[in-house]
């Protein structure tokens, strides 16, 4: 199917689950009292980093992380049983000093009861230049399930295998494909 036979999309700026797409222009944290609990399969996000840009107020790390967690903690009950949570963060400057700020992200969530799947590095070639220490060229997604039995659909995502059609060369697999006919994995970078 093309872009020319999809339906056209139902966008709305309030929720209803019959809707396709709604997009809410209000703060998080009401906008959260609005929504139905364990409704979503995948909410993801990408908070600010409380680096001082426009749409937010640059405040003390701990400020920022109980903001932070505040939010968490009404998106988890919004997640269906199965759930999964992707959250995208950079690191935090101060004075200089490097904050990762996913290593203060992971104990909030684990404390809310969800589950680290992966740690995935986006890497880009573009943005400010330090002067003082290597310029930052990464950010982290933080992949959270709220249980075991979660959606994982690699084949939709697989990438073009490194030696298509490369055959075990010995053993008992000798002769047969040594990787996925579908190609493989694309992994965490």
């Amino acid at each position: 199917m093309n872009l020319i036979d999809e339906p056209e999309i139902d966008v709305s700026d309030s929720f209803a689950a019959s809707h396709r797409f709604s997009m809410l222009n209000a703060e998080i944290l009401e906008a959260c009292e609005t929504l139905p609990h364990d409704f979503f399969a995948m909410i993801i996000t990408s908070p600010p980093y409380n680096i001082g840009k426009k749409y937010e107020k640059q405040t003390t790390l701990d400020s920022y992380l109980d903001t932070q967690k505040q939010i968490i903690a009404k998106l988890v009950p919004l997640l269906k049983a199965n759930g999964s949570l992707c959250w995208q963060v950079g690191n935090y400057v101060d004075n200089g000093e490097i904050f990762p700020l996913d290593i203060f992200f992971y104990p909030i969530f684990r404390e809310l009861g969800l589950k680290l799947r992966n740690r995935i590095v986006w890497h880009f070639d573009h943005g400010l230049h330090a002067s003082y220490r290597f310029s930052g060229r990464y950010e982290t997604l933080l992949w959270f399930t709220t249980s075991d039995d979660y959606l994982f659909n690699l084949d939709a995502v697989r990438v073009p295998s490194k030696y298509p059609g490369k055959l075990h060369f010995k053993g008992d697999k000798k002769g047969q494909p040594s990787g996925n006919p579908l190609g493989k994995n694309p992994s965490d970078f």
